[in-house]
């Protein structure tokens, strides 16, 4: 068997399947009683809590609650997922159309999105955010002297952010009309929005402001440092001045302990053992760490040897690693460089593997998890920020210069052009290809500044500052010093995700 498929029994690290969900009662009586008065009038819920405390898994639930649990609600649900890779403007947003869209033409919801009026919805808010996006997403990428790869931008009708709110309304309204007036209740449920951008940000505060009848709203927010020092408090403090209601996980209790040993991993634990773990490792991330390690090494799950694995794990992320192959481990390595979602093209290049390979391994590795569009992410977030941590300097260099290369191979089969440019930007910049890297973050940086994201723009031109250092380039540090300032003039106090510091962007930033 090839090692990277050799942890192929472990329970994925991936959000739990929703028929496999333990503990969190009270938390999810909570959730099912305001859903139940979204059909009078609009709920909204934040479910918070440090990493890896389950607040997806919670998600993941309720979208299963709501759409297809048999004998349950059978209402539609659009799910949306906010990554580390600020600067894609309305991409979860996105994603809740695109689910709308595939719900309207489904043989399950079809009946119920069979009016004009909700096509016509969905037309008019995919036509709002595409010229909104236009002066920022290029409508083709070329390369420039062999070399540079730059965008080809729309001179698209200037489109301000009141249309993208009001247009986004309307199709809510729209949405919140047809499910109320048949019974059911349409879920919106965006996971991570403390790393969204400002823009992002904004529209969900102007969204909780006038929710319409029918229409549910539950989002995940990190909390305890999940997106940087002081950014998840900040964004908690938005939300709760709008006076939405918070469901806030912490660690699970024994008996939820015991039913997750029992339930996904087949181990029953002792008392001792469950009070040893509700002590010191109680988070459903270290728990799985805990009983992977368990499992993968044939120990019985006794006090001794509980106290054995978590004594020698260091933090769960370091377990988890710890458990997988050498092979296994270089191959998660050299991805955790890129952005999620990981297109399979550029996976592909990144081990050298064919397509095929790469999504089979990937399925079966536990580390990593396809998303609905084909793309991959790592399975939890701490996953890929502990491989991060623990690349070393040099590996960092190459696997971004790895990264780029296999971005410019890969252009032309790869759609949202937005992201690759991004991601290219990045990857130039962490390779220490200054001269290419300051080029493109300053384009990148100035219609940034141009579309109101003021925070992706000030580090893309924060990376303009280093290359022009670097490359003893006075003029284009002075040009790009200028622009910083100008940015700075436009962001307030705390703003974010991350304010100046946009800890979350990227590990260095």
């Amino acid at each position: 068997m090839d090692e990277t498929q050799q942890g192929a029994g472990d329970v994925s690290y991936a959000p739990s399947p929703p028929e496999e969900f333990c503990g969190r009662r009270e938390e999810r009586e909570r959730l099912l009683s305001i859903l139940a008065r979204a059909g009078a009038h609009g709920q909204a819920v934040m479910i918070s809590g440090p990493p890896g405390i389950g607040k997806s898994s919670l998600l993941t639930w309720l979208a299963y609650e709501v759409q297809d649990r048999p004998g349950g609600l059978q209402s539609p649900v659009l799910r949306g997922e906010v990554f580390d890779l600020p600067g894609m403007i309305f991409f979860a947003i996105r994603e809740l159309q695109n689910d709308l869209r595939r719900h309207v033409v489904s043989a399950r919801f079809g009946d119920l999105f069979g009016g004009e009026g909700i096509r016509e919805a969905i037309r008019y808010a995919d036509d709002v955010f595409e010229k909104y996006a236009a002066p920022v997403e290029p409508v083709g990428l070329l390369p420039k002297t062999g070399e540079e790869i730059i965008g080809i931008y729309a001179r698209s009708p200037r489109v301000g952010y009141d249309r993208v709110r009001g247009a986004f309304m309307d199709l809510l309204r729209e949405l919140g009309e047809l499910t109320a007036g048949t019974g059911h209740i349409a879920s919106v449920l965006l996971d991570d929005v403390h790393l969204a951008s400002s823009l992002d940000r904004r529209l969900l505060r102007d969204i909780l402001h006038d929710l319409p009848p029918g229409i549910f709203l539950a989002f995940t927010c990190g909390a305890g440092g999940a997106a940087g020092p002081g950014c998840a408090p900040v964004q908690e403090e938005e939300i709760r001045d709008l006076g939405v209601p918070e469901v806030a996980l912490s660690g699970m209790r024994g008996h939820e302990i015991r039913e997750m040993a029992k339930r996904r991993f087949d181990l029953s634990l002792g008392d001792e053992a469950v009070g040893l773990l509700a002590g010191t490792a109680s988070s459903p991330f270290s728990l799985m760490a805990c009983f992977n390690a368990l499992r993968r090494r044939g120990l019985p799950p006794s006090t001794t040897n509980v106290r054995g694995v978590l004594a020698g794990a260091g933090d769960p992320a370091t377990l988890v690693f710890a458990l997988l192959p050498g092979s296994g481990r270089e191959w998660v390595e050299e991805l955790s460089v890129l952005n999620p979602p990981f297109p399979v093209p550029v996976m592909a290049c990144m081990l050298g593997l064919p397509e095929a390979s790469v999504t089979d391994r990937a399925g079966k590795s536990g580390i990593l998890r396809r998303l609905p569009g084909g793309e991959y992410a790592f399975a939890h977030p701490l996953l890929q920020e502990h491989c991060r941590r623990t690349l070393p300097s040099g590996a960092k260099v190459a696997l971004n210069a790895r990264a780029a290369d296999c971005f410019e191979r890969s252009m032309p089969r790869l759609p949202d052009r937005l992201y690759v440019l991004l991601s290219l930007a990045c990857h130039l910049f962490y390779a220490r290809e200054y001269e290419k890297a300051a080029d493109l973050n300053r384009e990148l940086g100035l219609r940034f500044y141009h579309r109101g994201d003021y925070a992706t723009a000030l580090v893309l031109t924060k990376r303009t500052i280093t290359s022009a250092e670097h490359l003893g380039d006075e003029a284009l540090l002075a040009a790009a010093q200028e622009q910083r300032d100008l940015i700075r003039q436009k962001i307030p106090a705390r703003t974010g995700p991350c304010g100046e510091g946009l800890s979350s962007f990227r590990r260095d930033d």
